[in-house]
C-alpha cells in the first residue's frame, strides 16, 4: 500500500534551526567592525527578529515544548539541528573558535534533554581550518554530533580554495556529512543582479530566500565539484538543500559542456551529484522538483526536511505520505537514509 504508516514509522527531518540570544549577543558585538553599512542593516534585522522571537517565545529559541508540540502535531520524530543566521561561522579568528565551541556545547544541552528527538550539527570556525576540523571531530566523538553545517561562503569566499581542505578532509575521516547551506551573497552581485525599480523589500527577498541565495548556493555546490575535492576525497558526503539548488534542473547540460576532457576530473558532473550528494526539500513541499529528483538520484539519496522554523509546514509527514511512493520508498525517505547517513540508531 502507497503512503501507509506502518506502526510508528519515524520521519527524521535534517535540516532544522535554532538560534541563541546570548550567542547572537556576542556575534554582534564581535563582527560590527568587518560590516558594510549593508550588512550591518542585515544583521540588525536579524537582531531585531531575534529579540521579538525572546520576547514573545518564538520558535527560533526554543529547543524545548514548543518545538516539540510543532514536531508532534505536523509528524515529525526527529530534528537535526544547526544554528541559523548570524553563525559564529561568519567570524574571523579565535573569536570565531571561542563562540562556535559556545554554539555547540549550547546545542549539546538540548539534545541530552530529549536525546531521542534532537541530534545536532556542529557550527564551524572555518576561518581556522585545522580548528574547525579539531571542533568537528570534538563535537562527533564527544557530543554524539552528526555532522556540520556550512553557512555559505566565508567572508565572500567559497569554501573550494584549498586553505578548507582540513574540514572535508576530517569529515570523510570521521564518516559524517556536511550541508552546504545558502549563505549571504557578495555585495556587488546583490547590487548588480537584484537592485532594480522595486523595493527594497523586494530587492532583500529576491537576492535572498527568493532565488538569489539557492543560486549562490547551486554555484558553491558546483565549485566544490570541479576544485575536485571529490578526487581528494571520494567517500565525502554532502546534503543540498532546496532540492539540489537548481543544479539538478541543469544535470544533463553541465555534463554535455564540462566533459571530463575539460575539467580533468576524475568522473563526470553527474557522477558527483549522484554519489557524493544527498537532497532534502527545506519545506520546498512541491511536486515538480521533488519528481526530478526522484528521477535523477533515486530514492535513496533523498533525506526529509522543512526548515523549521524558517519554513513552518504542518503537513511535514502527510506530503510525503500522500505523494503516491512506493512503501519501500517512502521508508526510505522519511527514515532510513537519514539513519544511514546520519549514523542515528
Amino acid at each position: 500500500m502507497k503512503g501507509e504508516r506502518v506502526g510508528e514509522m519515524k520521519l527524521i527531518t535534517v535540516e532544522e534551526h535554532y538560534m541563541s540570544k546570548t550567542i547572537n549577543d556576542q556575534y554582534q558585538a564581535l563582527n560590527q567592525a568587518d560590516l558594510s553599512p549593508e550588512q550591518a542593516a542585515k544583521a540588525s534585522f536579524v537582531s531585531n527578529y531575534l529579540d521579538r522571537m525572546v520576547e514573545t517565545g518564538g520558535p527560533i529559541v526554543d529547543l524545548d515544548q514548543k518545538r516539540l508540540a510543532y514536531m508532534d502535531q505536523s509528524g515529525v520524530s526527529v530534528q537535526i539541528l544547526s544554528y541559523g543566521n548570524n553563525s559564529p561561522m561568519d567570524l574571523k579568528g579565535e573569536a570565531a573558535v571561542d563562540l562556535a565551541q559556545q554554539a555547540n556545547d549550547n546545542l549539546f544541552e538540548a539534545c541530552q534533554k530529549h536525546p531521542d528527538r534532537f541530534y545536532g550539527l556542529a557550527c564551524l570556525p572555518v576561518d581556522r581550518p585545522q580548528a574547525a576540523a579539531a571542533e568537528l571531530e570534538r563535537t562527533v566523538n564527544e557530543l554524539g554530533f552528526k555532522g556540520a553545517l556550512l553557512q555559505g561562503t566565508f567572508q565572500e569566499e567559497f569554501l573550494d580554495a584549498k586553505r578548507y581542505d582540513p574540514i572535508f578532509a576530517k569529515a570523510e575521516a570521521l564518516g559524517v556529512p556536511l550541508q552546504i547551506h545558502p549563505g549571504e551573497i557578495k555585495q556587488d552581485v546583490l547590487t548588480a543582479y537584484y537592485k532594480g525599480d522595486w523595493s527594497d523589500q523586494v530587492m532583500t527577498v529576491l537576492s535572498g530566500h527568493g532565488m538569489g541565495w539557492h543560486y549562490e548556493a547551486g554555484v558553491h555546490m558546483l565549485r566544490l565539484i570541479l576544485s575536485g575535492i571529490f578526487d581528494r576525497y571520494p567517500k565525502l558526503q554532502l546534503v543540498a538543500g532546496h532540492w539540489g539548488e537548481g543544479l539538478p534542473y541543469f544535470l544533463e547540460r553541465l555534463d554535455e559542456n564540462l566533459p571530463v576532457d575539460l575539467t580533468h576530473l576524475d568522473h563526470n558532473i553527474a557522477y558527483y551529484l549522484k554519489h557524493n550528494f544527498y537532497y532534502t526539500p527545506s519545506g520546498m513541499f512541491y511536486d515538480g522538483p521533488f519528481k526530478l529528483c526522484l528521477d535523477y538520484f533515486g530514492p535513496e539519496r533523498i533525506v526529509w526536511s522543512v526548515d523549521y522554523p524558517y519554513v513552518i509546514r504542518d503537513n511535514a509527514w502527510d506530503y510525503l505520505a500522500n505523494f503516491g511512493l512506493a512503501q519501500e520508498d517512502l521508508e526510505a525517505i522519511a527514515y532510513a537514509n537519514a539513519e544511514k547517513l546520519y549514523g542515528i540508531g
